[in-house]
């Protein structure tokens, strides 16, 4: 809009026009987000629900505005540049405060709607986590929960882009950056796991384990690959690698149907779907039992709705420790 007609504006239409301009900007930014998911500028566009032609001539006037192309156009569709690349960490933050912004202000206002976001680990989504949300939703009934699994580091990029509000998972606390803030939760109950007709179902002691191989339950050094720790304090060779396995839903049923071992959490252990196929081995030499942190950003506060799904985490997971 040119300077000759901002002029004939009122001071109230002005603030008017530029609140319209700052909200099609989000809107932007909220469309370049769903391009990148779904590599589509129509699909992006009926997402956010405006035209596409519309959609394009906003994200070019922000290309200009940017003086780089943000998006590659294709005929299988759009991607991003390298400059949308880096743009995006921006643009995830930006939207991520702005929906967080709003839903501070409904909430307060008690109207009790919104979204949270958050990644768990499996020894509370196994325990703690089933009780938390079934009281949280009573309370608050039109609160939208978005969970998934993750563990640390993997979580840490989407904690601090926004695109989580927090995240329970087991970690070394000397590990975790200074960004992020840190709350213990729970200490974590590891057993040692294997076929119900492993060579060494009955072994007592991890010495009698050194030639077996292990499905780690995260990257050799992360903590979920525990046994690590456990043969270092007990003087003996590092465990044989035999798989990573970083997802806890198909841990079980892979160590029931090799000769491999595994640690994890004696609650999944009990509860998984390969129960009856499992046995957890009798040690009597001490296992690290890690400890169950709740990580977030120190400089992002959460929503009264996060705080509230957070004090029931808490108080369910105070029981099982």
């Amino acid at each position: 809009m040119c300077a000759i007609y901002k002029s004939f504006l009122s001071d109230y239409d002005q603030k008017y026009l530029s609140l319209t301009l700052s909200a099609m900007k989000f809107q932007t930014l909220q469309a370049l987000i769903c391009v990148e998911e779904v590599g589509s500028l129509r699909a992006a566009a009926q997402l956010i629900h405006i035209s596409q032609p519309a959609l394009t001539a906003a994200i070019q006037q922000l290309e200009e505005e940017l003086k780089a192309p943000l998006l590659i156009r294709t005929k299988r569709g759009v991607s991003l540049t390298s400059f949308g690349q880096a743009f995006m960490k921006h643009a995830r933050l930006i939207v991520s405060e702005g929906r967080r912004a709003q839903e501070v202000i409904e909430q307060m206002r008690g109207n009790w709607s919104g979204q949270v976001k958050f990644a768990t680990s499996p020894a509370i989504a196994l325990s703690s986590l089933p009780l938390a949300l079934q009281a949280f939703s009573r309370e608050y009934p039109s609160v939208t929960v978005h969970v998934r699994d993750g563990l640390f580091p993997a979580v840490s990029s989407s904690l601090r882009d926004g695109t989580l509000d927090f995240a329970i998972t087991a970690a070394h606390k000397h590990d975790i950056d200074s960004d992020l803030e840190v709350l213990a939760l729970h200490v974590s109950d590891v057993v040692i796991v294997g076929q119900l007709n492993h060579p060494q179902a009955l072994a007592t002691r991890l010495s009698e384990l050194i030639d077996c191989k292990w499905a780690f339950s995260s990257a050799p050094r992360g903590p979920g690959a525990i046994i690590i720790d456990a043969f270092a304090q007990n003087n003996l060779s590092e465990p044989k690698l035999g798989m990573v396995c970083e997802s806890f839903l198909a841990l079980p049923g892979i160590v029931a149907s090799t000769d491999m071992l595994t640690t994890m959490p004696r609650d999944l252990f009990k509860r998984n779907a390969y129960k009856d196929k499992l046995c957890a081995l009798p040690i009597k030499d001490p296992l690290p039992c890690p400890t169950i942190f709740v990580l977030r950003r120190h400089d992002l506060p959460l929503t009264p709705a996060s705080e509230a799904l957070l004090r029931w985490i808490q108080h369910f997971a105070k029981q099982l420790n």
